[in-house]
């Protein structure tokens, strides 16, 4: 396990292109995940996320504490995931699940999306 990862964020049109078809998905419960590898030269971070929270998850106030609590659990996974371009997606209302069950979910979805076994 190495140290602390600086998570860098998507937002190049090129990035969101080559996830609409993915390398990898991964998902668990209200949660997925879309994974390329990193498209970015040596000067971006190798670690790059972004957070796709519907509408359907509630009111503007709801969506936000989905994505700041989706993006504590990258971080806190950070260290041990495989570097690349991650869109994470929440498809359910409110985030009830405890923290340690979300960021469990975080590191398995990240994890089965860049697999390499299953990445053509």
């Amino acid at each position: 396990m190495s140290g602390p990862r600086a998570v860098g964020r998507i937002r190049d049109r090129k990035t969101f292109d080559q996830l609409k078809r993915p390398e990898g998905r991964g998902r668990q419960g209200p949660l997925s995940a879309s994974y390329v590898r990193s498209v970015h030269g040596r000067d971006g971070p190798d670690l790059c996320v972004a957070y796709a929270v519907g509408r359907r998850c509630g009111n503007a106030v709801q969506r936000n504490r989905v994505r700041r609590r989706l993006r504590a659990a990258v971080g806190a996974v950070a260290p041990v995931t495989r570097p690349g371009c991650y869109l994470l997606h929440w498809r359910e209302e409110g985030s009830e699940q405890e923290f340690s069950v979300l960021k469990d979910s975080v590191a398995y979805v990240m994890g089965r999306a860049s697999d390499p076994d299953r990445i053509r």
